[in-house]
């Protein structure tokens, strides 16, 4: 998936989770943009990745890891939120959790795609939803199905949701 995909699906992640909480509306603005940044983060182990590209260690990331293995997993997912937690201790926790939320949307995103990630690393195995579900329910990225349809739909919700958060 590209990062405007992957932004998308972080914002509606973190929408669910502050819908969810019923998080007064002055969080929602900082939680969607929490989750829409916390959406792309796990791409810094891809050299060619928006935050790869422009913060000062994303090259070195990128050098270092692999693409798809430890920042797409459930504990880099688990280490983020704990990171998060220690960083910003005075944060209200719903925002915390609109973060790592959008992360994970990352990480649960990614296995739409044949290559699919290493969710259980630093088990071995890279887990791909289209060894069970056929085309166009997966594809590859910049596939038309994923700039066309995916990522509208994914668009679509983000904005409904914000009009009408009832829909969560």
């Amino acid at each position: 998936m590209m990062g405007p995909t992957h932004a998308a699906a972080g914002m509606l992640a973190a929408e669910i989770v502050l819908g969810a909480s019923h998080a007064p509306p002055i969080y929602w603005p900082i939680g969607i943009a929490l989750g829409a940044v916390a959406g792309i983060i796990p791409d810094i182990d891809h050299p060619s990745s928006f935050l790869n590209q422009r913060l000062p260690l994303g090259s070195t990331a990128g050098m270092a890891l692999n693409h798809r293995h430890f920042t797409h997993s459930i504990v880099a997912t688990i280490l983020f939120s704990l990171y998060l937690r220690w960083l910003w201790p005075m944060v209200p926790e719903v925002l915390i959790n609109a973060a790592v939320a959008g992360y994970f949307s990352h990480v649960l995103i990614d296995p739409l795609n044949p290559e699919g990630d290493q969710l259980l690393w630093p088990l071995p195995w890279m887990f791909s939803f289209s060894r069970i579900l056929p085309y166009p329910l997966t594809f590859s990225t910049e596939d038309r199905m994923e700039i066309v349809i995916f990522r509208n739909a994914l668009w679509l919700m983000v904005i409904l949701t914000v009009v009408r958060p009832t829909l969560i």
